[in-house]
């Protein structure tokens, strides 16, 4: 709400089909969508009350459907989808930082802080953290 973290959840569950489904997630723009009661936003009182799962959406940041490899990136008012190469990246608005997905070594590895997490409940979530330089 102070602008000065903005995180980004990634994850990857699997599907009762057997198939994943993964993307990223903004996670103040998604908290701020449900507290105005947006159509189709995250319920995030049911997800912290254990009553549902967080799923990525097709509205998320980055969305992957690994059975029919449908890909979809969206724009939100905290970050811009960006690619480099091979690489997915999202430049923050606030600061105009660029922050890096992948685990390699780049040059824009100092703007976040990436930490890793194996869920039963939600297999591969990762958390990253980027401190705002310059508050909006």
């Amino acid at each position: 709400m102070q602008k000065k973290l903005s995180t980004i959840i990634f994850l990857q569950l699997r599907q009762r089909t057997g198939l994943d489904i993964s993307g990223y997630i903004d996670y103040e723009d998604s908290l701020r969508l449900n507290s105005l009661q947006m159509i189709g936003c995250t319920n995030w009182q049911a997800i912290f009350e254990g009553r549902i799962l967080l799923r990525p959406k097709h509205t998320d940041l980055s969305f992957y459907d690994w059975h029919s490899g449908s890909v979809y990136f969206n724009n939100t008012s905290n970050y811009d989808v960006m690619h480099m190469g091979i690489s997915l990246l999202f430049k923050y608005k606030g600061d105009l930082k660029f922050i890096p997905v992948s685990v390699t070594d780049g040059p824009f590895k100092e703007n976040v802080k990436r930490t890793a997490i194996l869920s039963p409940l939600y297999g591969m979530v990762v958390l990253y953290d980027h401190i705002v330089r310059k508050a909006t």
